[in-house]
C-alpha cells in the first residue's frame, strides 16, 4: 500500500532539538502542534524507511544509530505515559477483561461513525480514506513483526490474523492490495474534484501513523504493540461499517469498498480471538507485562481518538 508522501525534515543541532522537544512535549499543556508535526513526520519517515523492502537494502537506516531519533522517541514515550492516566490501569489479569472492553468502547467513535454513514460527502469520505492510507499502510508487516518471540496460542492467534491479512493465500484478497484499490479510486476522485488534501499533514495523523511503527520496530515495546493492535482490532468494525454505509449511500462501486466490507466481520472476529489467544495467556505472567500491554491499549486509544477528531474537522472543512 502506498503512503502519503512525506519530507525528511532534519533537526540539525542538539540545541534546536532540545528546544523542539520541550515545545512539542511540554511538562504542562498541549505543546506546539506545528513542531510536533515536524517531529512526527521525521519519525514516520524513519520508520517507513526502516521497513522498506529488500531491494532498498542499501538505504535502510540502522536501528538505534540516530541519536536524534532516540531522543525524540524517549521524549514522546515519556510524554504519552504522562497523558494516559496510568493510575487507572488494571492491577490483575482478572481486572484486565472488563477494563479492556470498557476502554475499547471509548475507541469506537460513535458520533464520527454516524457522520460517515449518514452525512459525509464523497469528498469527505475520500479524504478519510487518504488519512487511513497514511495510518495503516504497514499493518500487515506489523502483524508479522509482533509474533516474533511469542509462543503457543499467542503465536498461532497472530499467525491466523496474518493469514487473513494475506488473503488466505489469494493475492487478489491480500488486504493491503484491496485497500490500495479503494485508495486509488478515492485519490482519483479528489484529484478530479480539484480537492487539495494536503491538510492531511497534521500532527495527529503522523502521531497515529508512527505509534504502531514505533511499537513494532522496537522489540522492547512489543507488549505495547500487542495491546495497541488488540484494541484496534476490537474497535474497528463500527468504523468499517460506517464507511460501507456511507459509500453505498453515495453510490461508490461495490468493488471499491470490498476491503471495508470484509473487515466489518473480520475485525470483530479478530478482536475476540486476540483477547483470548494473545491477552489471556500473557496478562497473568507478571505485573510489569500487564502494565506494558495496558499502556499500549490506553496510548493507542488516546492517540487515535485525537486523530479521528482532527480528521473529522478536516473533512468538514471541505464543505
Amino acid at each position: 500500500m502506498s503512503t502519503v508522501a512525506v519530507e525528511h525534515n532534519p533537526i540539525t543541532s542538539a540545541g534546536s532539538l532540545e528546544q523542539d522537544l520541550e515545545k512539542a512535549f511540554p511538562a504542562v499543556g498541549e505543546g506546539d502542534r506545528d513542531v510536533r508535526l515536524r517531529i512526527f513526520r521525521r519519525l514516520h519517515a524513519h520508520y517507513v524507511a526502516y521497513m522498506a523492502g529488500p531491494e532498498d537494502f542499501s538505504s535502510i537506516p540502522r536501528l538505534n544509530h540516530d541519536s536524534d531519533i532516540a531522543a525524540i522517541e524517549d521524549a514522546w514515550l515519556a510524554w504519552e505515559d504522562g497523558r494516559v492516566g496510568a493510575d487507572s490501569l488494571p492491577r490483575t489479569g482478572e481486572e484486565f477483561r472488563g477494563w479492556f472492553l470498557r476502554t475499547a468502547d471509548l475507541h469506537t467513535q460513535p458520533e464520527f461513525c454516524r457522520y460517515l454513514a449518514e452525512e459525509a460527502t464523497l469528498n469527505e469520505i475520500a479524504l478519510f480514506f487518504m488519512g487511513e492510507e497514511l495510518v495503516d499502510s504497514k499493518f500487515d508487516d506489523l502483524m508479522a513483526m509482533v509474533q516474533i518471540g511469542t509462543q503457543g496460542h499467542t503465536k498461532l492467534t497472530i499467525a491466523e490474523n496474518y493469514w487473513d491479512e494475506m488473503g488466505e493465500g489469494n493475492i487478489e484478497h491480500v488486504h493491503t492490495r484491496m485497500f490500495e484499490h479503494s485508495a486509488r479510486y478515492m485519490r482519483a476522485h479528489l484529484d478530479a474534484a480539484g480537492v487539495d488534501y494536503s491538510n492531511l499533514h497534521f500532527a495527529e495523523a503522523y502521531e497515529n501513523a508512527a505509534l504502531l511503527l514505533q511499537y513494532g520496530v522496537h522489540r522492547h515495546l512489543n507488549p505495547r504493540a500487542l495491546g495497541a493492535m488488540g484494541v484496534l482490532e476490537q474497535s474497528a468494525s463500527p468504523r468499517f461499517q460506517a464507511m460501507v454505509d456511507g459509500c453505498r449511500r453515495l453510490g461508490v462501486p461495490e468493488d471499491v469498498i470490498d476491503y471495508q466490507r470484509i473487515h466489518v466481520h473480520v475485525d470483530a472476529d479478530h478482536g475476540a480471538e486476540w483477547f483470548e489467544g494473545v491477552f489471556v495467556p500473557l496478562v497473568d505472567r507478571s505485573p510489569e507485562l500487564l502494565r506494558e500491554i495496558s499502556l499500549g491499549v490506553l496510548t493507542r486509544v488516546r492517540v487515535a481518538n485525537s486523530y479521528y477528531q482532527r480528521i473529522w474537522d478536516a473533512m468538514r472543512e471541505l464543505r
